[in-house]
């Protein structure tokens, strides 16, 4: 072979190595930021001798059918209204505001309200799954649905804290049997929100981000960029909807929280909390009279104003205890 061909043959080689190893290297960190994107952070749901009275565990599937989905259920007297609670990422039941929630499901149930706490796909005993920030775990929040009206309960409403209530606004906006909605801490748009928290999330340059959320979309079968509970929310105007949201949010901004009851007509309450999700922990008793009573005005004293013959019909349309599907956790 001609030596000019060879010399020329390896040039082209170096310089194809040279291109392949900064490319080769870029993927690799965005394949980094893509899974720590995904990942969840499993912390399971702790239940102590002293709470675990009156607590019921359950499982059912998601409505997508790819996931189980585990909770505790607390049953109230009678079997009308129930509210879901749903937790954010990296937490589980019963921790859904960064604080114990337990007291406020007992305060529900003492009020006529069940309550269903459940952990989302990927975290606490339930399935396990990639992070999608709501775009698959509101299936998970519909399934939750789905077996709360198993159970016979006419009017459900939902308590969603940070992702789980972005994943809440996606799922009351993709069905009406979502009679109510908290949204505590939500974000608008997600792909606004990892702009906003990229480099304190991940600590690499900016330029990871466009291949990073590419090499998400392969890892999860999901686009991350277009959850946008902020779309969601335009389609609940007519529903109640109350959302909350702590003024010294510093991950997720107050602005988000107005954008979002703006866009749903909805109640909105800022409160003096300090921090993401701050609003229970700053003021529990004010934050359990007002969601209670929220939940209460629009899933019992509505739901009787409407069916005041209610105590009339035949015991055969009472559902039966031995479709709980539940057992005392211990």
């Amino acid at each position: 072979m001609d030596p000019n061909a060879l010399i020329a043959c390896h040039d082209m080689s170096l310089a194809v190595s040279a291109l392949a190893l900064p490319v080769l290297g870029y993927f690799g960190l965005c394949g980094i930021v893509a899974h720590r994107f995904t990942r969840t952070r499993r912390r399971c749901p702790v239940l102590t001798d002293h709470d675990a009275p009156g607590v019921q565990c359950v499982r059912f599937p998601a409505r997508d059918g790819r996931v189980s989905i585990d909770g505790w259920y607390l049953a109230a007297e009678q079997r009308m209204g129930a509210v879901v609670f749903v937790h954010g990422k990296d937490s589980c039941r019963g921790d859904e505001l960064k604080a114990s929630t337990l007291a406020l499901a007992r305060q529900m149930t003492a009020s006529g309200l069940a309550v269903l706490m459940i952990d989302l796909r990927g975290h606490g005993t339930s399935s396990a799954a990639r992070l999608t920030y709501g775009a698959r775990e509101q299936h998970d929040v519909l399934g939750a649905v789905d077996w709360l009206r198993a159970q016979g309960h006419e009017r459900i409403g939902v308590l969603g804290a940070s992702m789980g209530a972005a994943s809440s606004l996606l799922a009351a906006a993709g069905d009406p049997l979502i009679a109510a909605l908290v949204a505590d801490s939500a974000f608008t748009d997600f792909g606004l929100m990892i702009e906003r928290q990229y480099r304190k999330l991940t600590r690499m340059p900016r330029c990871l981000l466009p291949g990073a959320l590419a090499l998400a979309r392969v890892i999860t079968g999901v686009r991350l960029e277009t959850v946008r509970p902020l779309e969601a929310a335009v389609s609940l105007r007519g529903r109640p909807v109350l959302v909350i949201h702590s003024e010294g949010d510093h991950f997720i901004p107050a602005e988000d929280a107005r954008a979002l009851a703006a866009a749903a007509s909805a109640e909105l309450w800022i409160t003096s909390g300090t921090r993401h999700l701050g609003s229970y922990a700053s003021e529990p008793a004010a934050y359990t009279a007002r969601v209670t009573g929220f939940f209460r005005r629009h899933l019992l004293i509505a739901h009787d104003a409407k069916l005041p013959q209610r105590s009339t019909l035949s015991p055969r349309t009472a559902p039966s205890r031995a479709r709980r599907s539940a057992e005392v956790c211990s």
